[in-house]
């Protein structure tokens, strides 16, 4: 049995494959019955011997082959014209499993073969696109479930809003949830804003907007709204001054030319983190950040030695920031 396995939604792919890999056993025998290839670099005939190879004590052996499909996309006949003929030979003790990061298009040289092999029960076409919007939300619903704790539509909404659309990291922060309320109650808003770490770190991006407008009013109602909500001012200091620096080391690899995925990858950061800092960046010099992150480290220092105290000090550096050109 083919199954080609494709689209922009790793995580999706991802459990797609660990369900088939589920399905031959359990391990180590269903270890021995699994080979992984690099679609780059295999040869046809590597690939038809890993396929043909009889599965050990069970009936079904698995072969996994990623980037292959894009690979004959972009160079052609060889591998063409082995797969036109191979795959609808494919031996019944393999499940072969074709994984793309991209979409299969129709345009594709082999899109007639897969379809036609769909349509006589011989392949799968499993296609994960990023999920958005209402498709988003119901899935958060639907994973929270199968975690075995219910989660309300606002809740959801909120969770959908603070993590965006990054399915790995929003079915940990649903595992961390679970756990907080022990699965004996629904999730609701107020438990992704004390668990979910970039709930908190919003405040911080909309502290970080009213600077960049040079809005003191706004900037000082965020800042007293984390106060009120028990979060300590040097845990404060601690996130503004990381998102300060965040949208200094962006704003100076932008000027280097780097693109937002190769940022994310330099900083080790997320790209929807570096996509929300890079709109923000353009409100702010390169001097303005370096001023406000050296005025973050002299409070902090003043505050942890006693020459400064309590939400005033705060107060009054935001104040001044606001006041500030750049």
């Amino acid at each position: 049995m083919l199954y080609v396995i494709h689209g922009e939604e790793e995580f999706l792919r991802s459990q797609a494959i660990r369900k088939l890999r589920e399905r031959l056993g359990s391990p180590p025998l269903s270890d021995m019955n699994f080979t992984q290839l690099d679609g780059k670099k295999v040869q046809p005939e590597e690939l038809k011997e890993a396929c043909q190879t009889l599965p050990f004590m069970l009936p079904t052996r698995m072969v996994l082959v990623r980037g292959l499909l894009s690979k004959v996309g972009k160079r052609g006949k060889e591998w063409s014209d082995f797969l036109a003929y191979f795959l609808p030979r494919l031996p019944a003790t393999t499940i072969l499993v074709l994984e793309e990061e991209g979409t299969i298009e129709e345009e594709h040289p082999l899109y007639p073969l897969l379809n036609e092999l769909e349509k006589n029960g011989k392949a799968k076409l499993l296609s994960f696109e990023r999920l958005r919007g209402e498709k988003l939300r119901q899935w958060i619903k639907e994973r929270a479930k199968e975690k075995g704790v219910e989660i309300t539509q606002e809740a959801a909404e909120e969770l959908a809003f603070y993590v965006g659309e990054e399915l790995r990291i929003l079915d940990t922060e649903l595992d961390k949830l679970a756990l907080y309320v022990d699965r004996a109650r629904p999730i609701v808003p107020e438990d992704v804003m004390a668990v979910v770490p970039y709930a908190r770190e919003a405040s911080i991006f909309s502290l970080t907007d009213a600077l960049g407008r040079r809005d003191a009013a706004t900037a000082l109602e965020v800042l007293r709204t984390l106060l009120d909500q028990g979060e300590p001012i040097l845990g404060i200091i601690g996130m503004l001054g990381k998102h300060i620096r965040l949208l200094l080391l962006v704003k100076l690899l932008m000027a280097k030319g780097y693109s937002s995925r190769e940022i994310a990858q330099r900083l080790g950061t997320l790209p929807f983190v570096v996509d929300k800092a890079i709109r923000q960046s353009v409100n702010f010099t390169v001097d303005y950040l370096k001023k406000a992150y050296e005025g973050l480290l002299e409070l902090d220092v003043a505050l942890k030695t006693g020459r400064a105290e309590g939400p005033l000090a705060i107060e009054l550096l935001v104040t001044t920031l606001t006041s500030q050109a750049g």
